[in-house]
């Protein structure tokens, strides 16, 4: 069979069969059949190359990419007696062997090397911290379909999914409709960005993609790569930077405004500030020190106080889980206290109240042995470890936490939290299953009510499902955070195929289930839907702006949705130079 699309070229004067050159390494099962050309490349010295296999890293021999992977091993969760194994672990990060996301594979640092794929899907061989842009007009070549699905390849190396190659300035872009003037600011959102084309969706270095809105004008687009550790390490086809956390970061998951600050937040590592003027990046930010090696993406602002409520976890070794209270301007942590967790599990999000903080754990564990293996995601889906929700006073200590002992779930996203009297309600999207296959992805996510009785001696825990739509990515009105909402919005999944599809955007009342949604047809895929008040209306009045990529065009736009009125459709859309690929979470910075 002939190599996937993305497949790099071979560069001019290498044989394609040269013994020990690096290949990329490919977890799905390709094995080339007779007579198929094998594109490999020399390593650019002095990088050694190393390949990933459960014994460790080895030098490469083969010309031929590795074979289909093993099965998965049964995984151990880094335990606290066990200094050795943890020892081994530090040693394989620091060597940039494994990590999230595989951060310094050689068959990655190859491929970043030799430049994109003939679809322009991979990085720019001229990808450097020193990378110029490009300006363009806002008018783009005539735009032609993207390619079909291919079941054989994972859904996160084509499609909506792909990476871009170049870092565009455009401006006085094409706007279809009307802008409301009120948008006035800065639209901004994070993703993934793989600079190998086959990073998994979640471990991909971080891109940005902002759209300047003023005065019913989209006054340009700019793109910019996160510039971590971790990113100037690829681009120069060099070992990973250390273990991961701390700077050492793809730093792809949100965007956060807060105390004058624009942050690039992953799900591993400190923040990175980004100039909001041109998305440049400014550094890392550790708050004087204060932070652990971990911040969440997903911080909440106490709309009273302006105090800014977060947590890290950890790793390899505990404290695996720290809560912190942020100061309104962003410069310093007011207070930190470590939380007892049994293992180092996958917490995403939580919630928070104007009394309380909201941790949700599920059994999903990073596990040393997949790590070692090379796997790109190395978390494992464990039932017996159970899961729990803990409720603890806001501001607290952690010791003061309230377990609840619960069958297996996970949840990616919390929409929000409030307490009335001795009870908290929090809505959340709520998966029976995760990483139970290779993807990361197993059945919808559901929205669903929690209910936390705290009146008795132990807290009590009730759900219900609110909608049988599969919803997720939500969007609410922030100023609202920790005191409710009655109107969110979402966007509706769909994964009972090989390809990850997101549908439409569905606006929820939580109090009577009722939805009101926005299918924008089978060709058009929009991503998460973000609130922007309007600040002449009253909550939760204002707009919903999302990226939609069309598949018939391969291109995308960012639409702006009537929040109260989400299926009349397009209030506004302002086409976009290049397709935006599908990413996670945004903000939007009033300047």
């Amino acid at each position: 069979m002939p190599a996937p699309p993305w497949w790099p070229p071979t560069p001019t004067g290498a044989h394609p069969t040269t013994p020990g050159s690096c290949v990329p390494r490919w977890r799905s099962c390709w094995a080339p059949s007779p007579g198929d050309s094998i594109p490999t490349w020399p390593l650019p010295a002095p990088l050694a190359c190393a390949s990933i296999c459960p014994a460790g890293p080895s030098r490469s021999t083969s010309p031929w990419p590795a074979p289909c992977s093993p099965s998965r091993p049964t995984g151990t969760v880094v335990a606290e007696h066990d200094p050795v194994r943890r020892a081994l672990l530090r040693r394989a990060l620091a060597l940039g062997v494994v990590g999230p996301g595989l951060l310094a594979a050689c068959a990655e640092a190859a491929e970043r090397a030799t430049g994109p794929a003939p679809s322009g899907s991979g990085p720019s061989s001229s990808s450097s911290s020193t990378s110029t842009t490009t300006t363009l007009p806002a008018a783009t070549s005539p735009p032609t379909a993207a390619p079909a699905f291919d079941p054989d390849l994972p859904y996160w190396v084509q499609g909506g999914f792909r990476p871009v190659s170049a870092e565009i300035d455009a401006v006085d872009l094409e706007v279809e409709g009307a802008l409301p003037p009120a948008l006035d600011g800065l639209y901004v959102r994070n993703g993934s960005n793989g600079l190998a084309p086959t990073a998994h969706w979640f471990f991909g270095e971080g891109m940005v993609h902002g759209v300047r809105l003023a005065g019913g004008r989209a006054l340009w687009y700019r793109n910019r790569w996160v510039r971590t550790p971790v990113y100037e390490a690829a681009v120069a086809g060099t070992a990973a930077p250390g273990i991961p956390g701390r700077e050492v970061s793809q730093s792809n998951v949100s965007v956060y405004a807060h105390g004058g600050h624009l942050w690039s937040l992953g799900e591993i590592g400190w923040p990175f500030e980004l100039d909001p003027a041109d998305l440049s990046t400014v550094g890392p930010v550790d708050l004087g020190g204060a932070l652990g090696p971990n911040l969440t993406a997903h911080p909440k602002r106490d709309p009273d106080t302006g105090l800014l409520h977060a947590f890290g976890y950890g790793l390899l070794e505990p404290p695996y889980l720290t809560y912190y209270v942020i100061s309104a301007d962003g410069t310093r942590v007011e207070h930190a206290t470590p939380i007892e967790t049994g293992a180092s599990t996958m917490i995403h999000d939580f919630a928070v109240t104007d009394r309380d903080v909201v941790f949700w754990e599920g059994p999903v564990l990073f596990d040393l042995d997949l790590a070692l293996a090379g796997e790109p995601i190395p978390y494992r889906w464990d039932p017996d470890y159970g899961a729990r929700v803990g409720v603890m006073p806001l501001g607290g200590d952690g010791s003061e936490i309230r377990w609840i002992e619960l069958d297996p779930f996970y949840v990616f996203h919390g929409t929000n939290a409030v307490r009335t009297g001795d009870t908290i309600t929090v809505d959340v999207s709520e998966l029976s299953d995760f990483f139970a296959d290779d993807d990361g992805i197993d059945g919808p996510s559901h929205l669903t009510r929690w209910t936390i009785d705290l009146s008795g001696e132990r807290p009590t825990f009730a759900r219900r499902r609110l909608s049988d739509i599969p919803l997720d990515l939500p969007g609410v009105d922030r100023r609202l955070v920790g005191r409710g909402s009655r109107r969110a919005w979402y966007v509706t999944t769909r994964t009972d195929g090989p390809e990850l599809w997101f549908e439409g955007i569905t606006g929820v009342d939580l109090a009577t289930g009722a939805t009101d949604a926005w299918w924008p047809g089978p060709a058009e895929q929009p991503n998460e839907p973000f609130f922007v008040p309007d600040p002449d209306a009253g909550p939760e009045e204002g707009w919903l702006l999302t990226y939609v990529w069309d598949r018939a065009t391969d291109t995308s736009s960012l639409v702006v949705l009537d929040a109260g009125d989400v299926a009349a459709g397009p209030v506004a859309r302002v086409r976009l130079p290049q397709r935006v690929p599908f990413g996670f979470h945004a903000d939007f910075v009033r300047l």
